[in-house]
């Protein structure tokens, strides 16, 4: 094929198409070129820098060298100029041709664009308040103490749990307690300073940061924030009442990090849970019976784990659109004798902070390998496993090494192994986290982000990194039928995730209208108490290889 058909060729599928010289002077340019940039004037002889947004240039100049110097295709996302002033986001990719000259073709990435902008947003504010969400709060939280050092200042951060929202929401529906919620920002920011930062990080938890206020003053700021949650609201025809657990870190008393405030936040919160309802504390050092608990909890996990009272429940993954068993989640439970079952949010969070979730993790990895390889050779062919894996596993050196050893021992091909991460384990490490990823996907294992928009760091990780697959967060699911906010997030992630090849599973499906709509919309897998609650391997063997 000659070289202007092959141009040809090009012109026919892509939004923009040119072939510039060295200088960058356009020497051929399709017809829908200068359709695209609107433009009457033939794009012949001109400089394509005219028709690149200034602040783009060096990035394309950048991939131009690469390109001559590497002999292979360039990418990059950059704005060129319709009518040479009106930016429009596209997809470009840069050819070296032949000696002096270049293809350069972009496709329209509006679109993708405007879906970054929108998740960006539901990523890092509350959907339903319009309050900053906690990605937003962890930057201001770091921006406070950045600011209080610089000035010498202080500033205290508020943990505020409310008492007796779920029980409304359950009894009431989600529509009450949506617009209950609603009334509980708005008194919030009434509380306090337009200066102060009111965030929203769960369903019934608040967060405040109060700047420059000191012990005495933020006494005063606790008792007026309580007072104002103990008046009733009224939604709808109903007069309800809640009450309120608050707790108070102070920088730089008790930490000048955001990890130590918010550890003593929440500490000093469940202080005050135990006090009663409606009241506060400031965190103290002093060891008080719930904190004793929790050591007590945390050495019995050693004796728990030499007495193999750990094991694995398996929660079945399905095809969305045939629903076709394609996998299961191992998730860790423990159990101890005459006590029963200790629930995984309690005893986890011990093992992260005591080190024995290495321990544990490790365990949990080569059961659920050697699990995985045992249903393959009993009928489930390419059956996948998923294992959660800690940010204490993931930073481990002999990482790598462990999932290698594991997948040799246990006889499961790479790609059906699926480790799930979060979002939070990524970006806190970028650089490192890119390698161990890298040498993952090379070996052929799958890499799925967990709890997807709900710690929203940075877009371009999708980009950066290599993984397969993106979990939709059990709390955009639990009400998608009747928010238009959870419809829209969840129809964007679908959206991203198809433009990047991306698999998607949605946890937490209960019911048949979610499973429908995930259907509609082209979501690839399901989990949840709908099509299969978390079992003990043999009772998932005698229900699915039966």
């Amino acid at each position: 094929m000659s070289s202007r058909a092959s141009f040809n060729l090009l012109s026919d599928i892509c939004d923009f198409a040119v072939c510039i010289n060295v200088q960058g002077i356009i020497q051929q340019a399709s017809k829908s070129s200068q359709s695209f940039l609107q433009v009457s004037a033939d794009l012949h002889q001109e400089s394509i820098e005219t028709y690149i947004q200034s602040e783009d240039m060096i990035a394309f100049s950048d991939a131009q060298e690469k390109a001559k110097q590497s002999g292979e295709k360039q990418t990059l996302i950059c704005r060129l100029l319709r009518q040479r002033v009106l930016p429009v986001w596209v997809d470009c990719y840069i050819h070296r041709w032949l000696d002096d000259e270049y293809i350069v073709v972009a496709f329209d990435a509006t679109h993708w664009k405007e879906n970054e902008t929108q998740l960006v947003y539901f990523s890092t504010h509350d959907t339903l308040t319009g309050l900053p969400g906690k990605v937003l709060l962890d930057d201001r939280i770091s921006m406070n103490i950045q600011t209080a050092q610089r000035e010498k200042s202080i500033f205290s951060l508020m943990d505020i749990s409310l008492d007796g929202y779920r029980k409304i929401n359950d009894l009431l529906g989600h529509s009450i307690g949506d617009e209950l919620i609603k009334d509980v920002a708005n008194r919030l920011q009434n509380s306090v300073r337009r200066s102060d930062t009111v965030a929203r990080v769960g369903d019934d938890e608040f967060f405040i940061i109060i700047m420059g206020v000191g012990q005495n003053n933020i006494e005063l700021i606790a008792r007026k924030v309580l007072a104002a949650l103990q008046q009733p609201f009224r939604v709808s025809e109903h007069t309800l009442h809640i009450n309120a657990s608050l707790g108070i870190s102070m920088y730089p008393e008790h930490g000048d990090s955001a990890s130590h405030l918010y550890r003593y936040a929440e500490i000093a919160m469940y202080r005050a849970k135990t006090q009663g309802k409606n009241y506060w504390k400031i965190f103290s050092n002093q060891v008080d019976d719930g904190e004793r608990s929790n050591l007590s909890l945390e050495s019995a996990m050693y004796q728990g784990i030499e007495n193999n009272e750990f094991m694995l429940h398996y929660q079945p993954i399905f095809c969305t659109q045939t629903g076709q068993l394609r996998g299961a989640e191992a998730l860790m439970r423990w159990q101890i004798p005459n006590q029963g079952f200790i629930p995984p949010i309690k005893f986890i969070p011990l093992a992260e902070n005591s080190g024995l979730i290495k321990t544990l993790g490790a365990w949990a990895l080569r059961s659920a390998c050697n699990q995985a390889k045992q249903w393959q050779e009993a009928g489930l062919k390419d059956f996948y496993i998923s294992v959660n894996v800690s940010p204490r596993q993931f930073v481990q050196e002999d990482f790598l090494e462990m999932i290698n050893i594991v997948l040799s021992e246990s006889g499961l091909l790479p790609h059906n192994l699926m480790l799930e991460i979060t979002e939070g384990v990524l970006m806190d490490n970028p650089q490192r986290s890119g390698e161990i990823l890298t040498q993952l996907h090379t070996a052929g294992v799958k890499i799925a982000i967990d709890d997807f928009g709900t710690g929203y760091s940075s877009l371009a990780y999708l980009k950066k990194f290599p993984l397969s697959v993106l979990k939709i967060d059990k709390s955009f699911v639990d009400d998608v039928i009747n928010s238009a906010e959870d419809m829209a997030i969840i129809g964007t992630i679908l959206s991203l995730a198809e433009g990047l090849n991306l698999l998607v599973v949605a946890e937490g499906v209960e019911n048949d209208a979610q499973l429908g709509f995930l259907k509609q919309e082209g979501c690839n897998l399901v989990q949840g108490y709908l099509t299969g609650k978390p079992v003990h391997s043999e009772d998932f063997k005698e229900k699915y290889l039966a």
